[in-house]
């Protein structure tokens, strides 16, 4: 799952981590937010994503919006949002 896809697990991975981090509204809620995103990169949330986003891309019949921020705000973020 790599250059077939228009991110890599690497781009994917900091893309969401940056864009779950410029929703804190203090930098108190900066620092707790990397400790979140720490626990749920060893649990695996971030991979499991990134592996629902590239199967969302291979089908012709969903939109192709996966990688984009819009689409990584709408799905990968707000998963990241509700277990926060």
């Amino acid at each position: 799952m790599d250059k077939k896809y228009p991110m890599t697990y690497e781009e994917f991975e900091k893309r969401v981590c940056e864009l779950f981090l410029s929703q804190a509204k203090s930098p108190s809620e900066v620092e707790d937010r990397k400790q979140f995103l720490e626990n749920e990169k060893k649990m695996g949330t971030i991979e499991g994503e990134y592996s629902h986003a590239c199967r969302y891309y291979d089908d012709p019949k969903s939109p192709s919006d996966e990688f984009t921020d819009e689409g990584l705000l709408l799905q990968p973020v707000r998963i990241l949002d509700m277990l926060y």
